[in-house]
């Protein structure tokens, strides 16, 4: 065998052992764009949205016991951006709805929000009522307590803060807070709808 084409075959052995040994700099997440770490990222698994708002629902009728009965007539918001009072997504209309739902289930009076025209409607982002509009509402006849509150997203989860408060001076009747990973799922459905208008 020719000394040249040994030396070659033993210099690129050498190369690619080389290059197979070497140190990268810098976090796992970066080295796996440049193919230099074979570690997956984590996927965020979504929790049962259905599960946990009927168990905020729970919480917050189990807190405003005794105020609270079947008598009670009940207005359940959507849910709103913490960032932004007078807007909200899919999500914050979703949590509503089954809030509402699970109140129903347990036998109280719910007022349906979108077929009622003294609520404040916004074009796009849906119906909801916050505590500094109650007082502006005025007629509390078509509901006595609000179920209302607001959500905001971090980096891997989003916090949602739940309230019943009286209809008529806003005080808070109970409250509930909690979080929930954001999963392929629930980042969806924070997603703005331009669509919808």
């Amino acid at each position: 065998m020719d000394i040249k084409l040994i030396f070659v075959v033993l210099l690129l052995s050498l190369m690619t052992n080389g290059c197979s040994q070497r140190v990268a700099f810098g976090s796992c997440d970066f080295r796996v764009k440049s193919s230099e770490c074979n570690h997956q990222t984590e996927i965020i698994e979504d929790d049962n949205l259905i599960a946990t708002s009927y168990t905020a629902a729970d919480n917050l009728m189990q807190d405003a016991i005794p105020i609270l009965s079947a008598e009670t007539s009940l207005l359940v918001t959507s849910i709103a951006d913490i960032d932004n009072l007078t807007y909200t997504t899919t999500f914050g209309r979703l949590l509503g709805e089954q809030l509402a739902s699970r109140f129903t289930q347990k036998g109280h009076r719910v007022t349906e929000a979108k077929f009622n025209n003294n609520l404040k409607v916004i074009p796009r982002n849906g119906e909801f009522v916050l505590s500094r509009e109650l007082r502006e509402m005025g007629n509390s006849s078509w509901a006595d307590m609000v179920v209302t509150g607001t959500y905001a997203i971090a980096k891997d989860k989003v916090y949602i803060t739940l309230k019943i408060l009286d209809f008529t001076t806003s005080k808070a009747i109970s409250s509930y807070a909690y979080t929930l990973p954001t999963g392929q799922n629930t980042l969806s459905l924070l997603q703005k709808s331009f669509w919808w208008w």
